[in-house]
């Protein structure tokens, strides 16, 4: 890896610094980040833990994910922005939210999951592998 992969908040209170490569990336459709989203889907990397840092107030809220994993996601406390979630499925992981990131073009989407939660009207790339669920390791 050549720089390390940077991100933060719409006001700039909560940064982040990540120094590795991302796991996966990829737009998930389940219900859950629907609503957190206020739109059809998210865009997430996933990237180990230990090579996160961030900083900044955050506000955090948990709840049972529709994978059955317990989720905790981790927002700016002044303006709203979401910025990463950790969740009892992949203790050692975080996921970013891609509009996050400084530089978007990190950004690399792999798949597409949770597409049996879709809307009509939201279109994700066509040429991406879905997935109804998670896909299995």
């Amino acid at each position: 890896m050549s720089d390390p992969i940077t991100g933060g908040c719409h006001c700039g209170a909560v940064r982040y610094t990540l120094n590795s490569e991302p796991l996966w990336g990829g737009h998930c459709q389940c219900t859950n980040c629907q609503k957190f989203g206020s739109a059809g889907h998210i865009s997430n990397l996933v990237a180990p833990k230990a090579a996160f840092d961030v900083s900044g107030e955050m506000s955090a809220y948990e709840y049972d994910a529709d994978s059955g994993n317990r989720m905790t996601r981790y927002i700016c406390k002044v303006c709203g922005t979401p910025i990463y979630g950790v969740g009892s499925g992949n203790p050692d992981g975080v996921v970013i939210r891609a509009g996050s990131l400084d530089d978007s073009s990190v950004f690399d989407a792999k798949a597409v999951i949770y597409t049996d939660s879709a809307n009509d009207w939201d279109t994700v790339d066509a040429g991406l592998p879905t997935f109804p669920g998670m896909p299995q390791r």
